[in-house]
């Protein structure tokens, strides 16, 4: 938590989100959606105002019809009044992102509102707009006074989404800028993957569940396999795509994240200050990777180049594995699998742990299986935990088969909605947790692991691989140990 006592923060003093490119891609699909789930469960501040700030004309009731449009399957079943006091929380200004003045006229009428409260407000800022207007947005919040408040107490919060640069030099000098104009507990870096129920849950299990620590590292794991794969393909994100590629898109941030929570030491105490310093210091024992043709495979799906708005030419990567280790004596030796990729054969997002495999095992199998137990973390296409075990068959032989234990969110949780991680980003930053918000040190740690990779690995090839398969061939990949 920060020194902001999240009951001070909802109940003393009106909060005021204002998002900027409210009207786009992001807002309609996440954070509309988040906002309407908080405030039917009580979960947003009683003096609450959200303000939208974006370069399309609208006016107020203009905007809360744009609202109400953009929620309209989820309004549908919901009580009138209540969808008609959630859209009274709505108010909109028309603004251009490089216009220094349009800030000083938004930071006039937050002032009116204030004045109206009877009170000066604790604004949180949300940049829900293209990471190429970052720096102009954030230079003008600055330079128009907009993010100062007479209580140093209630600084201004800055809600930023990935990507954060496109590179360990463009990261850097974002962070720079960020620097230089707020301070580090004003900044919320956003990967919703952080935010994750299932995420954040590894933490929990591993930390209270004594019967996985002596085996949690070098001695009792073989290696773990991270993956997020997606059926779909651009989705109309062909040009934002083709200049990013899958492993500044995914692998940077969302893969090295589930890779930190899996590796990452016991925080002993779960707040963000301790739990982020983890999380940074094994980003930064990630070894470089010294032999891309060994450890790295990357492809493009047939037809990629057919795309909207896509060169003929395009080299984009499309999927990703990379074989990634810790120079750590806790994990000396363990072959972290990192892999993702568009238009595959199956949408699933897990972490699968492999254990060592015992070697005076009773395990005889009438397959070429050998007993290997596996704890699987799965995102998508459900949230669960399975663990594989071993067990005797019924009946008369002394052959063994798999058993599964498994735990499902959905169908195991008493809770009639599971909260959607835009939801839980909104709720930590109005109460001040930057748990699950990225770090400065965990931003440049990723960076300075991928950047050589995405530097060099033009040299190797680029492999096409057919829609809705399993990705290239990697032969040479998955021989070496």
């Amino acid at each position: 938590m920060s020194s902001v006592d999240a009951h001070d923060t909802q109940h003393t003093i009106p909060t005021f989100l204002i998002i900027f490119g409210i009207t786009g891609d992001l807002s309609r699909r996440k954070l509309l959606l988040a906002l309407w789930h908080l405030y039917r469960n009580g979960l947003l501040p009683p003096q609450f105002r959200i303000i939208g700030f974006s370069r399309r004309e609208f006016s107020n009731e203009a905007f809360a019809t744009f609202v109400r449009e953009a929620l309209a399957d989820i309004f549908t079943s919901a009580d009138a009044k209540l969808v008609q006091n959630f859209l009274n929380l709505f108010s909109y200004r028309q603004g251009h992102f490089d216009v220094k003045e349009r800030y000083v006229a938004l930071g006039e009428y937050i002032k009116s509102l204030e004045r109206a409260h009877h009170s000066p407000a604790n604004k949180l800022f949300y940049l829900a707009i293209s990471p190429s207007h970052y720096e102009i947005a954030l230079q003008n919040l600055h330079d128009s006074g907009i993010t100062k408040h007479e209580h140093s107490a209630y600084p201004a919060r800055i809600l930023i989404e990935k990507p954060f640069g496109k590179d360990i030099h463009t990261a850097r000098a974002l962070d720079e800028k960020l620097s230089a104009l707020f301070k580090e507990e004003q900044i919320y870096r956003i990967d919703h993957y952080l935010a994750k129920e299932m995420i954040q849950n590894i933490l929990h299990f591993r930390f209270s569940n004594f019967i996985f620590e002596s085996l949690w590292n070098t001695a009792g794991i073989e290696k773990v396999h991270i993956q997020l794969m997606e059926t779909l393909g651009m989705e109309g994100r062909g040009k934002f795509y083709s200049d990013t590629g899958a492993l500044r898109d995914v692998g940077q941030n969302h893969l090295l994240q589930m890779l930190a929570m899996i590796a990452m030491d016991n925080p002993e105490k779960s707040d963000a200050l301790h739990i982020r310093a983890k999380r940074a210091h094994i980003l930064s024992k990630l070894r470089p990777v010294e032999n891309l043709s060994r450890d790295v495979v990357r492809g493009q799906y047939e037809g990629f180049v057919l795309g909207d708005d896509i060169e003929s030419d395009a080299q984009t990567e499309t999927y990703f594995k990379i074989r990634a280790f810790l120079d750590t004596p806790a994990w000396k030796g363990v072959p972290f699998i990192l892999e993702s990729g568009k238009r595959m054969r199956q949408k699933i997002a897990h972490i699968v742990v492999y254990f060592k495999r015992s070697q005076h095992a009773l395990c005889a199998t009438t397959d070429s299986r050998n007993c290997q137990n596996t704890l699987t973390f799965t995102l998508q296409p459900q949230e669960e935990i399975s663990i594989q075990f071993w067990a005797k068959k019924p009946g008369l032989s002394n052959e063994v088969e798999p058993r599964t234990l498994r735990f499902s969110y959905r169908e195991d949780t008493p809770l009639s909605h599971l909260p959607d991680a835009y939801e839980r980003v909104l709720y930590d930053c109005l109460n001040g947790d930057q748990t699950l918000f990225a770090g400065t040190d965990e931003v440049l740690s990723a960076w300075r692991f991928i950047t050589p990779i995405i530097e060099a690995w033009h040299a190797e090839p680029l492999h096409t691989y057919g829609q809705g398969t399993d990705g290239p061939e990697s032969e040479s990949f998955d021989a070496y140990a």
